[in-house]
């Protein structure tokens, strides 16, 4: 896994008390999650930015304690810690559905760049295998859709979802043909 920790990626510190609660007990499983505004994709070196500018929104916008997910996953298959394995996250829509389960956020929008790259899907699985391994998830994958009523993750993702959140087939070539295509 690519993982890019608060401090790399130059996460604000969250608010107290609510930006530290920790989880009550285990959780179900992970939601997925995607951004449901316009997105392109763009070089690497542009995400860190993005994610900030994420945190900053739910925070400064929302009111929210923290960037409300997880982790959030760039389509350079990058997975960026936001609340972590530890911190209760604020994106699954209400306290309960929060606790019970991990909120995993792919960079993709509901308009522009909308098809998650071969190494986005690898990210979100590397996420989702770390929430398993290292926190106390269980077996489920849901999108956010899953018990409260929103488009998320996305007709896309949420059928990959569907499908049990497979590992793509090896194909960096046809990423950086998607990447670049989507970038024009």
């Amino acid at each position: 896994m690519k993982l890019v920790t608060r401090a790399q990626w130059g996460a604000r510190p969250w608010r107290e008390p609510n930006g530290s609660i920790p989880y009550a007990g285990p959780r179900k499983g992970t939601k997925c999650h995607y951004l449901g505004t316009p997105y392109t994709f763009g070089p690497h070196d542009t995400c860190p930015a993005y994610v900030r500018k994420l945190q900053a929104s739910h925070m400064d916008v929302n009111g929210w304690s923290d960037i409300g997910y997880s982790f959030v996953v760039c389509e350079h298959g990058y997975v960026f810690e936001g609340r972590g394995l530890v911190r209760r996250n604020s994106a699954n829509g209400n306290v309960p559905l929060n606790e019970a389960h991990y909120a995993v956020a792919a960079l993709l929008g509901a308009s522009g760049s909308t098809h998650p790259t071969d190494a986005q899907l690898n990210g979100m699985r590397d996420a989702i295998d770390y929430c398993r391994t290292h926190g106390p998830a269980g077996p489920e994958i849901k999108g956010h859709r899953d018990g409260y009523p929103t488009a998320c993750p996305g007709d896309v993702l949420y059928a990959w979802v569907q499908q049990g959140a497979p590992r793509p087939t090896p194909t960096p070539a046809a990423d950086r043909r998607r990447l670049d295509e989507e970038m024009m």
